[in-house]
């Protein structure tokens, strides 16, 4: 299918496009309470399937909206210029970031605590349900010492890690607090120093979480006191973290933590650890910390976006200087553009989830003040094909063509397997392969997942898009601040629902629905026609007269 445009033209297919991945990620952070993960609110209905949804858009989302930014940057570029652009990524993209940061922010942080602080407020209720798991994890968690007995009877492996987080049976009974737990699995060859994905042991997880016994049990089972995890802390280093920290991780955990007498017990853990020679690990350098300590939230989006088009305009301007250096648009436009993407694409996706440590499917995220060096050099790479595709002037749609194909593979063969070995599960095509060809193998997957996807999708776009529509118009438009605006409505109705006793599917539909509702009658009514319409899109005139069958453009 032919777009009858100009190559200086806005694409609406691609516009609509950039709003679907913006609004995909309401869907993604909607479903993230109704399946173990590291979210401040646990939903009481756990179904295994949003977490395949959520790798499913995870994969693929933000490679393609960078892929987009890159296309309208480079048309915005030439058609006014590198100052313009940068000019005008300045008061669209910085500038609601900074305002982003004293408002959505906060109230994010604020009602995250609220939701953590509930769930501190009822100890216990997570760690119930896992009472009637039927795996050794679960039972050492609580403390069920004929569970685990009759699971190691019926063939479970005493040091095996679980495929979710990595830890072995002994370190989610130290995490538990579940010291006769702990005796029993050390007596049945548990290995005390196993560690866990980021690098924890058991020891870690009871010092952490002021569990002495536990602390005690482990020590005279000779326990390395020196053991670092994966950012260089130590056992008495993580004994000394402060309370409110560990209530939060505890709560993350879903980990009953008794609250009475906390910090004197974690005081004698330290001293306890001190006493048999443990030392502090490295500390982090200020630029580590930099990197690590959450500060944009959801918003990081646009941090990044502001990077890549101030490195995008002072590329351009070099290549400029080169008159001949110019990618051939076949590279862009035939299926050869893969053998050079998917490559390129492996670099960075290689340091991804601990470079292979965690079992986490798609790229990882970076919300500190410095970008985390790999996951913006991931999504320079998308954006810079964005770049180079608007410079190919694909007007044929050779991009995109039998859309069908790339998100039929990306979907059922892609997707299944880079999961399955990510999580460290060889499937079909693992039989038979090491470690190191099961990795190479799922880093090959995890970069071609997002790119098939995002090749598909422009053309189903392409199709169902192929001129500018006013509905589609008018959502593209709400996208921007649909997105900055969900995050803390989201959390919040998660936890009122969250104790409901409806089916998980119709709790998460009804979030997604009624958060989304909203959204868009906020922004027609407070945002669209006011200083905030224009602070985020530019200038939007109200009709006159608004016919009941059209949306308003």
């Amino acid at each position: 299918m032919s777009i009858q445009t100009s190559a200086a033209d806005r694409r609406a297919d691609l516009d609509a496009l950039r709003a679907w991945a913006m609004l995909l990620g309401i869907v993604l952070h909607g479903s993230l309470s109704f399946f173990p993960s590291f979210w401040m609110v646990a939903d009481r209905r756990q179904a295994s399937g949003f977490g395949i949804l959520f790798s499913a858009i995870h994969g693929f989302r933000m490679p393609l909206f960078f892929v987009m930014c890159g296309f309208f940057s480079a048309m915005l570029l030439q058609r006014r210029g590198r100052g313009a652009l940068v000019k005008h990524r300045f008061r669209r993209v910085f500038l609601p970031l900074l305002l982003g940061m004293v408002t959505i922010v906060p109230l994010t942080n604020w009602i995250s605590g609220v939701a953590l602080s509930s769930a501190v407020g009822k100890p216990g209720d997570a760690s119930r349900s896992d009472a009637e798991a039927t795996d050794i994890w679960g039972a050492a968690r609580v403390g069920d010492l004929d569970g685990i007995e009759r699971r190691l009877a019926s063939g479970a492996a005493v040091n095996d890690p679980d495929p979710k987080q990595g830890g072995a049976p002994l370190l989610w009974a130290a995490a538990g607090g579940r010291a006769e737990a702990v005796e029993l699995l050390l007596a049945r060859g548990a290995d005390v120093n196993a560690a866990d994905r980021e690098g924890g042991t058991a020891l870690h997880a009871a010092a952490f979480l002021g569990h002495e016994k536990v602390v005690e049990a482990l020590v005279r089972a000779g326990a390395k006191l020196d053991a670092m995890n994966k950012t260089g802390n130590t056992p008495l280093d993580v004994a000394s973290l402060d309370e409110e920290t560990t209530r939060y991780y505890a709560s993350l955990l879903k980990l009953d933590l008794d609250e009475d007498g906390l910090g004197g017990r974690k005081a004698a853990i330290a001293e306890l650890l001190r006493s048999h020679g443990a030392t502090a690990g490295k500390q982090l350098g200020l630029g580590e910390l930099l990197m690590l300590i959450p500060v944009f939230s959801h918003l990081w989006f646009l941090w990044f976006l502001w990077w890549l088009v101030l490195g995008y305009a002072a590329v351009s301007a070099l290549v400029a200087r080169l008159p001949s250096a110019r990618t051939p648009d076949w590279l862009v436009l035939s299926p050869a553009r893969y053998l050079w993407l998917v490559p390129l694409t492996m670099l960075p996706q290689a340091f991804m989830g601990g470079g292979g440590t965690s079992p986490f499917f798609g790229p990882d995220s970076s919300s500190g003040l410095l970008p985390i060096p790999h996951v913006l050099a991931y999504y320079a790479i998308f954006f810079g094909f964005g770049a180079l595709y608007y410079r190919a002037d694909d007007r044929s749609g050779r991009v995109g063509e039998a859309w069908w194909l790339p998100v039929a593979i990306g979907l059922l063969v892609v997707f299944p397997l880079g999961t399955a070995l990510a999580a460290g599960w060889p499937g079909p095509l693992g039989i038979g392969l090491g470690p190191r060809s099961s990795r190479i193998l799922s880093i090959f997957l995890q970069a071609a997942y997002p790119w098939l996807m995002t090749f598909g999708l422009m053309g189903m776009f392409r199709r169902a898009h192929p001129a500018e529509n006013a509905r589609m118009r008018y959502l593209s438009d709400s996208a921007y601040w649909l997105y900055v605006a969900h995050l803390p409505l989201i959390i919040g109705a998660q936890y009122v629902v969250r104790d409901w006793p409806i089916p998980a599917l119709a709790k998460f539909l009804l979030i997604v629905v009624v958060v989304t509702a909203f959204l868009l009658w906020t922004y027609q009514t407070l945002v669209r026609y006011t200083w905030l319409g224009r602070f985020l899109n530019g200038p939007r005139t109200r009709p006159a007269r608004m016919e009941a069958s059209a949306v308003p453009a």
